[in-house]
């Protein structure tokens, strides 16, 4: 899918206007930006009572995403997710990896870090 900077910069605005509910999150190496993250706080569609997160898109720069520092990226970005959705009281946090690149390296790194399988995406063509 082609990437969109028009449609980042959509959302980055509507985060930054509702920024109780929704959040950006940039990581930035000598003064470039390296790392994205957007993610929201709400209630699921079918419970009550309980805030769940759901990271919506993260994104690690291919210049780096291999590397060392590529994971320091990552792992920065879960923190400030996960300080972000402690304060609105979140009790969950959805990550969901959809983009099918180095999808094994994504599920390492989320299982080291405590987060559970619980599911998977599914995609067809029409």
């Amino acid at each position: 899918m082609p990437f969109n900077p028009d449609k980042v910069r959509k959302i980055a605005r509507a985060a930054f206007k509702d920024q109780k509910r929704h959040a950006v999150m940039i990581a930035e190496k000598h003064d470039q930006a390296v790392g994205f993250v957007y993610c929201s706080v709400g209630e699921y569609h079918i419970g009550s009572n309980v805030l769940l997160t759901t990271i919506h898109n993260m994104n690690v720069a291919h210049s780096v995403r291999s590397s060392l520092s590529g994971g320091k990226i990552a792992l920065g970005l879960f923190r400030g997710v996960e300080t972000w959705s402690k304060a609105r009281g979140a009790k969950e946090i959805l990550f969901h990896v959809t983009s099918d690149v180095s999808l094994a390296q994504a599920h390492k790194l989320a299982k080291r870090i405590g987060y559970q399988f619980i599911g998977g995406s599914y995609v067809k063509n029409t």
